[in-house]
């Protein structure tokens, strides 16, 4: 039997699970734009150091990276309002990413789109993740 107070912690992680996947899906959001500028042919500084193209075009990459910053402004639009739909497009959106990053592995930048990517899968398959942003059955 489920008491009052289970019930609302409950559903205040479900609440900071929300909050985290939205701040997760911001960052990533943030960094996509960063990539998809540097990849444009853009000289930002500290990424153009660590891309291996240095500040040489590359549009596919740059298209892929805009593609990645608004689904995951999306995401983190939908988990922040806890809309339904956002738990599996986030679901999508971050194995995507991780799939992405790891292949192929280009170091330090791929490494946080891993990291941040398998958090974010992790928070979305928890208890409190499905709860925060699914519907109850």
């Amino acid at each position: 039997m489920e008491t009052g107070l289970a019930r609302s912690e409950r559903a205040g992680g479900g609440v900071a699970a929300a909050v985290v996947i939205a701040g997760l899906s911001g960052v990533l959001s943030a960094g996509a734009v960063l990539l998809a500028l540097a990849h444009a042919g853009l000289s930002l500084p500290l990424l153009s150091a660590l891309g291996p193209g240095g500040d040489r075009a590359v549009p596919p990459a740059a298209i892929a990276f805009s593609v990645l910053a608004v689904l995951a402004a999306v995401v983190a639009a939908g988990a922040f309002a806890r809309r339904p739909w956002a738990w599996p497009l986030g679901l999508v959106v971050h194995a995507l990413t991780v799939l992405g990053a790891a292949t192929p592995f280009r170091g330090p930048v791929s490494l946080v789109g891993i990291l941040l990517g398998l958090t974010a899968v992790a928070i979305l398959l928890s208890r409190p993740g499905r709860s925060a942003l699914l519907p109850s059955r």
